[in-house]
């Protein structure tokens, strides 16, 4: 089985999809698994086109370049994303808890996105500081979502992939 799966992983990370495994031998450990290597895949590949279109924007010149990557890079993977995680269904507390974290990350995306936008329109320096900090809080919920994963895998002695 490990072996079916680290190969998944590597042929998925070959064709450019994020991917991870997991490996243990309890039922925590077993949602954990089948979070991490069933459940956030797609959420993952979402996160990564989020970062990856919000990383164009030092090259953006105009706040309508801005909201359109907003509107048409970001919105619609958080968005995604968020639907995703609605449909994901722990059987554990543990890995409840976890996926909550990461609900709570793309929760402060969509507000700090969604308040950049309102940005864009009114040109108000005050509400795009209140969104990039908005947008900063999502990516330290994501530091204290990751911290969660590492240390139930360390709980579990499991092993994370990344």
């Amino acid at each position: 089985c490990i072996h079916y799966a680290s190969s998944g992983v590597l042929l998925a990370r070959m064709a450019g999809i994020p991917a991870r495994y997991a490996t243990g031998y309890i039922v925590v450990a077993d949602d954990f698994e089948k979070f991490l290597n069933t459940d956030m895949v797609d959420v993952n590949a979402n996160y990564d086109k989020i970062k990856e279109e919000s990383a164009k924007w030092g090259d953006l010149e105009t706040n309508e370049e801005i909201k359109d990557s907003i509107n048409n890079g970001i919105m619609p993977n958080i968005d995604d994303s968020l639907d995703k995680l609605s449909k994901i269904k722990p059987e554990t507390d543990e890995v409840k808890a976890i996926k909550e974290k990461y609900v709570k990350v793309m929760e402060a995306y969509k507000e700090g996105y969604t308040k950049m936008l309102e940005a864009c329109d009114t040109n108000d320096e005050q509400t795009v500081t209140e969104a990039t900090e908005k947008i900063d809080e999502g990516i330290k919920l994501l530091d204290d979502y990751n911290n969660a994963l590492e240390s139930l895998a360390k709980e579990k002695d499991m092993k994370i992939e990344y």
